[in-house]
C-alpha cells in the first residue's frame, strides 16, 4: 500500500485517515487533531497504536459545526 493512500479499516469501503490527512480535510492543524478532536466530540480510532478518522465521520462533525 502506498503512503499517500487513507487506510480502508472495516472492509466495507470505510476510508480511514492519517492524522496529517485528516487535518488537512478539515483545515486544523496536526496538533489540534491530537489534543483537542476527543474534547471537541470528534469520532477517534486506533489502529496498532495509530490514531486514524473515519471520512464519514469528519463530514458529520464539521456539519455539526454550522454556526447558523
Amino acid at each position: 500500500m502506498s503512503g499517500n493512500q487513507p487506510v480502508r479499516g472495516d472492509g466495507l469501503g470505510q476510508r480511514y485517515l492519517k492524522v496529517d490527512e485528516a487535518a488537512a480535510y478539515l483545515g486544523l492543524s496536526r496538533r489540534w487533531m491530537y489534543r483537542e478532536s476527543q474534547r471537541y466530540g470528534l469520532p477517534r480510532y486506533y489502529f496498532g497504536g495509530k490514531l486514524r478518522f473515519k471520512v464519514a465521520d469528519l463530514d458529520n462533525w464539521a456539519r455539526q459545526q454550522k454556526v447558523s
